[in-house]
């Protein structure tokens, strides 16, 4: 599968896509996204896996804790805005 085919089946899912969202504003540690999605930390943890493969999200190990955090540059590198894709995925929620 190539680079971008990974790319667009990663941003397929509604649950990635609420993910990307949260990161948006700020860090977060994999618990604390968690309980702000509502989903479990397992299902948190594939997912994330999934992003950061392609490279959409960065993780950073303190201690026990895994910090995660939006890489925009590899959305940019494609010439999607995230902005656009965040403002559309808030239509959709309304």
């Amino acid at each position: 599968m190539t680079e971008l085919a990974r790319l667009f089946k990663a941003l397929g899912d509604e649950s990635r896509l609420r993910i990307l969202h949260a990161l948006s504003t700020r860090t977060y540690c994999v618990c604390d996204l968690a309980k702000r999605l509502g989903i479990s930390q397992p299902t948190l943890s594939h997912h994330l896996k999934v992003l950061r493969d392609t490279g959409l999200v960065n993780g950073e190990k303190d201690g026990q804790s895994i910090y995660c955090s939006l890489n925009g540059a590899e959305l940019a590198k494609y010439g999607i805005d995230l902005g656009r894709l965040l403002e559309a995925l808030d239509r959709e929620a309304v």
